[in-house]
């Protein structure tokens, strides 16, 4: 399979199944574009059928944006759009800073997907602010490109000592392949443990809630496609109203074995959530 990134060429090799033999990374030219894509997923277009190519272009015609944001750099045609992905593939697109509005700050850039006539927000994120790059996990191929509010969001206030949190719920969530390793089961054990041990009165009330779930099993695919899940990996979303702020809380992976520290970076961050800080 050839993978054309803005003219920039790579191979990956796919077998009969459309699934990649082993993980791929292509990058265009500039680095404005790129996609990396793990082993074992299977790739087909919109009708089940084995892909030959997969190409980057930019739209010369690009759909305007959402009436609250702006576009920061170009809309960016994935092709053929409607081809799957199971699971998810990362995409990374760069931006540039000085397009940012006044008020506003790298962290508020997001990657959007553009089809049926209508923009929308990938919750999923992580920001690179030092190379300037928004990365996103993507199921299917459409339009996508770098989008920011077009105005400063209202911060949310910090709540003052000895009142009530501003937090509506938080909610973790840890994702997992069907087929278990030793350190996805002592993952979410080490989880379970902390929710167990100090957070037992937020779990009671309905404040905090916890959820395991198979990325691999096809009912759970709206709650696998909101937070862009696709492997072993533990969620914190932090609900306030209408506005929801998911993390991806990678830090954990660092401490498999070490079961204090393990425990101290869940507790920590559940805590900072419940704060409305996280």
């Amino acid at each position: 399979m050839e993978i054309d990134l803005l003219g920039t060429k790579h191979e990956a090799a796919i077998n009969s199944q459309g699934k990649i033999e082993s993980s791929a990374q292509a990058t265009s030219a500039e680095g404005t574009i790129s996609l990396y894509i793990d082993k074992d997923t299977i790739i087909l277009d919109k009708d089940g059928e084995l892909i030959q190519l997969i190409q980057a272009t930019i739209d010369p015609n690009p759909p305007p944006p959402p009436e609250d944001a702006n576009k920061v750099g170009p809309v960016y045609d994935l092709a053929p759009q409607g081809a799957t992905f199971n699971p998810p593939i990362k995409l990374t697109l760069t931006y540039d800073p000085k397009e940012l509005p006044e008020g506003l700050t790298e962290k508020d850039v997001y990657i959007a997907c553009y089809e049926d006539g209508k923009w929308e927000m990938l919750r999923y994120k992580q920001v690179d602010t030092e190379r300037h790059e928004v990365t996103t996990r993507i199921d299917h191929f459409a339009r996508y490109a770098v989008l920011i509010p077009s105005k400063e969001s209202t911060p949310i206030p910090a709540p003052e000592p000895g009142t009530t949190s501003v937090v509506d719920r938080v909610d973790v969530v840890y994702f997992h392949r069907t087929n278990r390793c030793r350190s996805c089961i002592y993952a979410e054990t080490g989880i379970r443990y902390t929710l167990e041990t100090y957070f037992q009165k937020e779990l009671s009330s309905g404040k905090l809630t916890f959820k395991s779930v198979d990325v691999q099993d096809a009912s759970n695919a709206a709650i696998v496609k909101k937070y862009g899940a696709y492997t072993s990996q533990l969620f914190i979303n932090t609900v306030i109203g209408d506005t929801e702020r998911i993390e991806d809380v990678t830090e954990i992976w660092l401490f498999i074995g070490n079961d204090e520290a393990f425990c101290h970076v869940v507790r920590t961050k559940i805590a900072k959530a419940l704060e409305g800080a996280g």
